[in-house]
């Protein structure tokens, strides 16, 4: 779709999936002999240091394809967690230019071109951007149900109630609306769970019709992400966005409910 290379490509894509390269072969400061991480390079800090080692083995079209290999993967985890195409958009430039951001920071001739390399890549992304969007849908939909989809866009809503939970027992941060660190255990305890059980009354609420319209209910979950990302600066904002919508959409309020009676099931369960 892009015009390139696939043998290039695939070479890229093992190197970041399959077979790392060694860590001295990226830094040779490092001198360790083991190899590195599965998708090295993904992460903003990381990103120069790959730039580099691809550039030097497969030119610019191996920098073409190693920034479409990150795009694709960012691409994929927003989807299953139900972002449209707008929202995928906006995330997908922010990623690249917080690789352009890193890529500033250095003095080495090949990062200081890099900038304009990455400007240009994010160019041609953007132009078929609405096309990539759809070819990576089409493999999330094979491999979900709706529900799935449902859940894990539902993850920052299921968070803040767990958060409510942990604080209202104690375990109150030190600031704002955050539970404590020593809390994390039991935060991703609780959290965990009440995921399982909100798919569980989900896939109950789909079959018995209280839940007709999925995609309509992934647009309100991502209205409240958007308001919240622009109107929000405290947690009543966002509490007070998430009540609007689901004054709006009876099959958000539905959610809200089940997303209640998940946290409260599992915090009993696990007798928090």
């Amino acid at each position: 779709m892009l015009g390139l290379s696939t043998s290039i490509c695939g070479g890229v894509d093992r190197l970041v999936d399959v077979e790392p390269p060694l860590i001295r072969e990226v830094e040779p400061s490092w001198q360790g002999g083991e190899r590195l991480w599965r998708d090295f390079g993904y992460r903003k800090t990381e990103f120069p240091l790959m730039y580099c080692y691809v550039y030097r083995r497969f030119g610019l079209e191996g920098v073409k394809c190693l920034v479409v290999h990150y795009v694709l993967d960012h691409v994929e985890g927003l989807l299953y967690k139900g972002f449209d195409s707008e929202m995928t958009r906006d995330e997908v430039t922010a990623l690249i230019y917080s690789y352009i951001d890193e890529c500033r920071t250095s003095r080495e001739e090949v990062l200081s071109e890099a900038v304009n390399n990455l400007v240009r890549i994010l160019d041609e992304l953007m132009r078929r951007f609405d096309d990539l969007v759809n070819a990576v849908k089409g493999e999330v939909d094979l491999r979900l149900l709706p529900v799935d989809v449902i859940v894990n866009a539902s993850s920052d809503l299921i968070g803040i109630r767990v958060r409510a939970v942990l604080i209202s027992r104690g375990y109150r941060g030190r600031s704002g609306f955050t539970a404590s660190r020593s809390a994390f255990d039991k935060y991703m305890q609780l959290y965990n769970r009440a995921k399982q059980l909100l798919r569980q009354k989900l896939n109950e609420a789909i079959v018995n019709h209280e839940i007709a319209d999925p995609q309509g209910l992934l647009e309100s979950i991502n209205n409240v992400k958007k308001r919240s990302s622009t109107e929000a600066r405290t947690i009543v904002d966002v509490m007070r966005i998430i009540e609007e919508e689901g004054s709006k959409n009876r099959e958000f309020h539905k959610l809200l409910e089940l997303i209640g009676e998940s946290v409260k099931e599992a915090t009993e369960a696990l007798q928090l």
